[in-house]
């Protein structure tokens, strides 16, 4: 219970610092399903991954009207990983993709009261959870290492899963996606508002890894 008010207090906060919802969306933003948006992603890391890259409107007209408000279609929670990053991996521009970015793409309270906002009160219809090939985090959590500080604390958040093949690089690729899944389950399991909002089919929660060489993101069917 004390959970459950805490994070809808942080929404309300948020969105009374954020602004009123009027201004929360430009007038003409198209609303698109969580499968449209899911597939926007897809196209664009292809693209991405092809070379082939759609040039993106960052000048004065679009910045001018993201400053009446913001229209994500889709919210990303990745790694904060320097060769991970979503708007690049997705080809997506200037206010297309709501992102946030911790070591481990790990699912704590600030950040699902964060994500809870784009769903909330952006109406952002897909929620992705993208981890990556060569994870430092995820790493460190499988050796069990002592970190002292904030960056502990995340290392503690890593879950590795079970049952793990004896060979390191074997055992580092499972993890990562157990990872991945693991973090996309706490969503929902720590946020009430994320719950009800995917079973009344508001939201959909995907996740991904995506492979540092080939530049694809490999999509995960979850648990």
């Amino acid at each position: 219970m004390r959970s459950t008010l805490w994070f809808a207090g942080a929404v309300v906060g948020m969105i009374m610092l954020l602004g009123p919802a009027r201004d929360a969306r430009p007038q003409e933003a198209t609303a698109v399903s969580a499968d449209q948006a899911l597939q926007k992603l897809k196209d664009g890391n292809e693209r991405f991954a092809k070379d082939m890259l759609e040039r993106k409107d960052v000048g004065a007209a679009r910045r001018a009207t993201l400053a009446k408000g913001q229209n994500p279609f889709a919210v990303i929670l990745s790694c904060a990983d320097s060769r991970v990053p979503p708007e690049f991996i997705f080809n997506q521009g200037l206010g297309d993709v709501f992102v946030l970015r911790v070591a481990g793409n790990i699912a704590d309270p600030f950040t699902i009261g964060s994500i809870e906002y784009a769903v909330g009160h952006l109406k952002a219809p897909l929620v992705v959870v993208l981890g990556h090939e060569s994870c430092g985090a995820v790493e460190a959590g499988l050796a069990k290492a002592e970190f002292p500080g904030g960056l502990g604390k995340v290392i503690r958040e890593i879950h590795v899963g079970t049952d793990l093949p004896p060979e390191r690089a074997k055992a580092l690729t499972i993890a990562i996606k157990n990872n991945v899944l693991h973090h996309t389950a706490l969503l929902t399991q720590r946020s009430e508002v994320l719950k009800e909002a995917a079973a009344r089919n508001q939201v959909r929660i995907v996740s991904g890894v995506y492979e540092l060489s080939s530049g694809k993101v490999q999509w995960l069917e979850s648990k």
